[in-house]
């Protein structure tokens, strides 16, 4: 890769004296330096020659036939607001001319005849001054403009938290102390918070500060001078009330229209499966294969709206584990029976080993059927006709071990990293139907229970999902 070099811009001397010698006494000072020297000895040709020019340094003779430079200066900085100027006298050191140059604006004065090193060091020294008011100029814009546009509340506050400038965008009341307006709206842990971040080493602090009104987070940032001293702070407010409320809203339609979608897909199975038990009649074989699609089907659509009640939760930070013992046959012949007729609707076999002396463990019940389900349904879903699912349960080292394994489609290496991420699913690929929701709400009720989930899959070949969740010493259960 080729390196761009900014080339910095040379520092541009004017220099108006009716006598040319200062002018060669400085271009031979700065001839080894990033300089550009213009010099004139008529001060009415100077004006009209850079009226429309920038300096960063102006040396000025005070005593011209032509004119002053007193009243040369009055001209100049008309156009020139911002460049500096050092005025040079060769009549002695007069206290007149010292204090009118001052007077003027003037960042120094100089008698002839001129001692090079003085020039030189003055000439540095006053233009390193411009360069940094200049950048001090440049940022102050940006701020100001920040300020102008920015939707966000913004306020800087000194190291007390004195409010020193604010643009005064939502915030309900009259702000003359940050803390101090916190505390007036009741927001104790908030000011805690801070107290912590203000000793911390910490530079910066996101908050949530909920207003009369208004939903928002605060960023502050701690403001130091120079020299590392901390001077203040930045404060940042942005108001996401609107997102917030889209998003209740969003998750309030999601939870009802999953909850009411929850009555009548139960409902449909209860018919369906009772159909199928003989309850109002014999059925003809061609019948029951067609109830037992139907009944799939059903059961996915109970299983869709399942799982989208558990992202929410999820989300809201709703899902509660409740751990108990259960017996793992019972909770693996429940979850057998409701997805049975998926396996024999491609014709699937799921064997089951049990390669442990215990039957009891600690888990949520309904949960972790959760899990298995969606684990088999998956192995099922990606397998072909008459292939075989086996799930083995086995201990290892105070952990109960669940294996699904298949022989199935296998998943891509390139998606087998992202395999329990939200809304990925192979479905597309396969030309499936699946929300991508499965696989992340069972890692997330996995670890619920402080265990683990991990995959091996072959491409083409099957895949086999292993769950660990931890148990208290084995052989006392």
């Amino acid at each position: 890769m080729k390196e761009i070099c900014m080339k910095k811009k040379p520092n541009k001397i004017l220099i108006v004296d009716d006598n040319s010698s200062i002018a060669l006494l400085v271009k031979q000072i700065f001839q080894d330096e990033n300089y550009n020297i213009y010099s004139y000895t008529n001060p009415m040709e100077a004006l009209a020659a850079t009226k429309n020019k920038k300096y960063d340094l102006l040396l000025l003779d005070i005593v011209m036939p032509e004119m002053s430079g007193f009243d040369f200066a009055k001209q100049f900085t008309k156009s020139h607001p911002e460049t500096p100027i050092i005025f040079i006298s060769g009549y002695g050191n007069t206290e007149k001319n010292q204090v009118k140059s001052y007077d003027m604006g003037s960042y120094g004065y100089i008698e002839k005849p001129i001692n090079a090193k003085t020039i030189k060091a003055k000439i540095k020294n006053i233009i390193k001054i411009k360069l940094l008011k200049d950048e001090l100029l440049r940022e102050k814009e940006k701020l100001d403009n920040i300020f102008k546009f920015s939707d966000d509340e913004i306020v800087m506050t000194d190291e007390e938290f004195n409010v020193v400038s604010r643009n005064n965008r939502f915030f309900p009341v009259d702000m003359k102390n940050f803390l101090g307006t916190l505390d007036y709206l009741g927001l104790k842990k908030e000011i805690s918070l801070i107290s912590n971040f203000i000793s911390s080493d910490e530079q910066h602090i996101l908050l949530n500060i909920n207003i009369p009104g208004h939903y928002t987070n605060a960023n502050i940032s701690k403001i130091y001078d120079p020299e590392g001293d901390k001077i203040g702070f930045l404060i940042i407010i942005r108001d996401v009330t609107a997102s917030v409320k889209i998003e209740r809203q969003k998750k309030q339609f999601i939870a009802t229209l999953t909850h009411d979608l929850k009555t009548p897909v139960r409902a449909e199975e209860r018919a369906l499966q009772m159909l199928l038990n003989g309850d109002f009649g014999e059925i003809k074989p061609e019948q029951r294969e067609i109830l037992k699609e139907i009944l799939a089907s059903s059961k996915f659509m109970g299983r869709m709206t399942d799982n989208l009640l558990t992202k929410y939760k999820i989300e809201s930070d709703n899902l509660k584990i409740r751990k108990e013992y259960n017996s793992l046959k019972k909770t693996i012949e429940k979850c057998v029976e409701r997805i049975k007729y998926i396996l024999e609707s491609k014709n699937q076999i799921l064997e089951i080993n049990y390669k442990t002396e215990n039957d009891y463990f600690l888990y949520d019940d309904i949960e972790l059927s959760r899990v298995l389900i969606n684990l088999i349904s998956n192995a099922s879903e990606y397998s072909k006709i008459n292939k075989k699912i086996i799930l083995t349960i086995s201990e290892k080292e105070n952990q109960i071990m669940l294996s699904i394994k298949d022989n199935g489609f296998g998943i891509p290496d390139d998606e087998i990293e992202h395999i329990f991420d939200e809304f990925h699913s192979s479905a597309k690929r396969f030309k499936k139907v699946g929300s991508g929701l499965g696989l992340f709400i069972t890692k997330k009720i996995i670890e619920a229970h402080d265990g683990s989930i991990s995959v091996t899959s072959t491409y083409g070949k099957g895949s086999e999902f292993i769950v660990l969740i931890p148990q208290k010493n084995l052989s006392q259960v």
